[in-house]
Parts: C-alpha cells; sequence; structure tokens
C-alpha cells in the first residue's frame, strides 16, 4: 500500500478527528476558559508519562516485526504472544508504583487540581494506564498488518465515543468532569478495540496462549528506549515550558500557548495520521537508493500540503480562534506565525526521525530526542525573557530549524550524496 493510498484510508478517521477535536476544544474553551486548558494541559502530560512507561515503548518494534514476520505463522503467534505479555505486565509495574508513591507523584499539583490526589481517582487511573497499553498492542498490530480499514474504524467508533463522554462531563461537572473523562476515554477504547476485533477476526485474540520469547523481547527493547524518549522528552519539555509561562505571565498566557498546540495538532492531523500508519513499516523494508528515493517522494508530496494549509490558517487565523475557542484565546495571534513556520520543518524532521526509529538506531534517536527537549526549554526562557509572549512561538520555530539541520548532517550521506 503505497503513501497516497494510505492517505486516502486514513482521511475518514482524520476528518471524524478534526471535527471532533474541533468541538471539544470549543466546548472547553466555553466551559473552562484558558485556566482550564492550561489545567487540561498539564493533566494530559502527566497521564501520558504513565501511558507511555505503561507500554515499555514497544509499540513501534511491533509494527515492525508484525510487518516483518506476520507469514510465517509460528514466528507471529510468538511475537504476538511475547508483546502482549510486555504490554500487560509493564502496565502492571507501573500502576503498582502509581498506588505505592501516588500521593508523592501529586504534591506538586496546583490545589485546582486536588481532585486527581482521591482514591478513586487513583483506581480508576490504574485501570486506565492498563487499558491503555493493551489497546495500545492492538492496534500496533493491526498497524502492522496493514489492516488500515479496522484501524481506521476502531479510531472512529473510540473518537465519537470519548468525544460524547468528554462534552457530557465538561458541560454538566466542569473541570472536575474533564479529568474523569481523561482516564476513562484510554478503558472505552479498549473495549471498542475488543469488540471490533472478536467480530471482524483481523488476528486470533489468543496470543497469550503462546511462548513468551526471550529473542523477541530482545528485539522489541531496541525500540523501547526510542518509543520512551521521544514522549518523555516532549511532555517533560511542554511541562516545563508550560509551568514558566504560567508564573512568568498568567494562566491566560499558558492556556493560549497550549490552545496554539491544539490548533497546531488539529492542521497537521491528516499528515500525522498517515505517517502512523506508512512511515515506520515502509521504511524498515527499505534501504540506499530506494529509502532515499522513498524520502523525498514523501517531501514532495506533503511540502505543498503544508504550505498550503499553513497559509490558509494564518490568514483565517481570527476565525479560527473564534470557532475553536472564544475571544479569552486572542494571544495566540502573538504566537502563530512563527508556530506555522515550525510546524513546516517539524512535518520534515518527522519523515527523518521515522528512519531511525524504522532501523532501531536507539543512540542516535534519543540523543536527538534529547537535543531537542533541552534546546526547546532554554531558548523558550531566554526568548520570552528577551520578546515576551511572542519569544516562545520564535523558540519553537528556531528549535525545530536547528534540529532540522542536525538531522540533514546526520543524513548527509543518505540524502545528499551519491549512492552507487
Amino acid at each position: 500500500m503505497n503513501f497516497i493510498k494510505t492517505s486516502i484510508y486514513s482521511a475518514a478517521s482524520t476528518t471524524i478527528s478534526l471535527l471532533v477535536k474541533l468541538i471539544t476544544n470549543k466546548v472547553i474553551a466555553v466551559y473552562l476558559g484558558t485556566n482550564g486548558m492550561f489545567l487540561i494541559g498539564q493533566l494530559k502530560d502527566f497521564l501520558k508519562i504513565g501511558n507511555t512507561l505503561g507500554t515499555m515503548g514497544i509499540e513501534t518494534g511491533t509494527v515492525k516485526y508484525t510487518s516483518e514476520l506476520n507469514k510465517n505463522k509460528t514466528n507471529f503467534k510468538e511475537l504476538l504472544s511475547t508483546s502482549f505479555k510486555i504490554h500487560f505486565y509493564s502496565s502492571l509495574i507501573v500502576v503498582l508504583l502509581i498506588l505505592i508513591f501516588y500521593n508523592y507523584v501529586t504534591t506538586g499539583f496546583s490545589d485546582e487540581m486536588s481532585l486527581i490526589k482521591n482514591n478513586n481517582y487513583k483506581y480508576i487511573l490504574s485501570i486506565s494506564i492498563i487499558s491503555f497499553s493493551i489497546q495500545t498492542f492492538i492496534m500496533s498490530v493491526l498497524n502492522g498488518l496493514k489492516k488500515i480499514k479496522i484501524f481506521v474504524l476502531i479510531n472512529i467508533v473510540a473518537t465519537l465515543i470519548s468525544a460524547i463522554l468528554l462534552i457530557y462531563l465538561v458541560v454538566n461537572y466542569s473541570i472536575i468532569g474533564a479529568f474523569y473523562a481523561l482516564i476513562l476515554s484510554p478503558i472505552l477504547t479498549l473495549i471498542t478495540a475488543l469488540s471490533i476485533c472478536l467480530i471482524l477476526k483481523p488476528f486470533k485474540l489468543n496470543f497469550f496462549n503462546f511462548l513468551f520469547k526471550v529473542e523477541y523481547l530482545k528485539n522489541l527493547s531496541n525500540f523501547s528506549l526510542m518509543a520512551i524518549a521521544a514522549p518523555i522528552c516532549l511532555i517533560s519539555a511542554t511541562f516545563i515550558v508550560r509551568y514558566y509561562i504560567y508564573d512568568e505571565f498568567d494562566s491566560n498566557h499558558a492556556g493560549s500557548w497550549e490552545a496554539m498546540w491544539r490548533i497546531s495538532a488539529i492542521y497537521l492531523l491528516f499528515l500525522t495520521t498517515t505517517f502512523k500508519f506508512y512511515l515506520v513499516p515502509t521504511f524498515s523494508n527499505l534501504n540506499n537508493v530506494q529509502l532515499k528515493k522513498e524520502v523525498f517522494k514523501i517531501w514532495k508530496t506533503i511540502l505543498p500540503v503544508i504550505f498550503l494549509i499553513t497559509i490558509v490558517v494564518y490568514l483565517s487565523k481570527d476565525m479560527i480562534i473564534n470557532i475553536l475557542f472564544t475571544n479569552e484565546f486572542n494571544l495566540i495571534n502573538s504566537l502563530i506565525l512563527f508556530h506555522l513556520l515550525g510546524d513546516i520543518i517539524k512535518i520534515n524532521c518527522w519523515v527523518l526521525g521515522n528512519i531511525l526509529v524504522a532501523k532501531a538506531k536507539t543512540n542516535q534517536f534519543i540523543l536527538f530526542q534529547v537535543e531537542w527537549c533541552i534546546l526547546f526549554v532554554i531558548l523558550s526562557i531566554i526568548l520570552a525573557n528577551t520578546y515576551g509572549f511572542i519569544g516562545l512561538s520564535i523558540a519553537y520555530f528556531v528549535t525545530y530549524l536547528i534540529h532540522f539541520l542536525l538531522l540533514n548532517i546526520y543524513f548527509r550521506k543518505l540524502l545528499w550524496k551519491v549512492i552507487k
């Protein structure tokens, strides 16, 4: 399945996800305001850390080896068995650690987030982390098998159910409802995924009956550090910068900065969804000339698209802010230009970064993630102190510019030298 066909198959899921994000962002903006946007951003980052550790970061490895081994029934079953058990037991370990150290971990949260310190939230969160881990395993297998239609169906149904839950809880219970919606959504998504897989049977669900193979554990573990490093670095950087904005400016600025990231996630949704389906499975099977051709083919496809999107978004920024949020979020106007420019470079960075993932270049991948994280935090603080609130978006742009240049230097032999 080529890049264009994959894009077409993912279009339905992406369109619905886009519409849902538009609606849910509006509901959050109207009912919770910039302060609520800030609090949800902080809690989301906290939850992402638990979910990331709960999967041991092997989902990309599961996609890769599912793609490579699915024609060999014995190896395929042993791979699924090993991957499932890693997901399940690692999530149990994370849950156990959370239950033991929960009070200590949540001491840094503000009084407005005191809800997450009670026992009911703690226990539902534990179930949520286990559910997220198992659901991630199922979706990784579907991705590796290139069962895009089933993957899309699960995403659509789960997205709609989670959106209805979020809207109902926010409208009726304000920020408390939003906090509960964040941890209940993975549970509902797992139920959706299991139900659809039981009906359509894309693969047998008795994978836990087969052996746990140390060989596959080692292979999958090559991807663990990469998959954990990427979100941990991103989460740490955004968490630190968001709190810096809150302390240096106020919650209105912090919430508007979070909203800018949400706008970015919405208009990049079509590309990121396609990347998830396509890049790692494709790059895994290509080398040298074929890999170089594929990279440039993808760049030629996405660059006109991302340029057009960013121009449209910038020209209609006032309308977008009013549609997605409220007048309370007008501070986004200060950020949007350089953030859009940063996103153009960011997309191209993702293409090169996925080569490192597909080829299991663990040390190099982690080094680039740490480089981005440190650079983004330092530049955000320096440029915000120098230029004010707009300095944060300048930092975003400059960080990705430097990041892209470093990736091109690393891949100079592949991309810019003649391969014989």
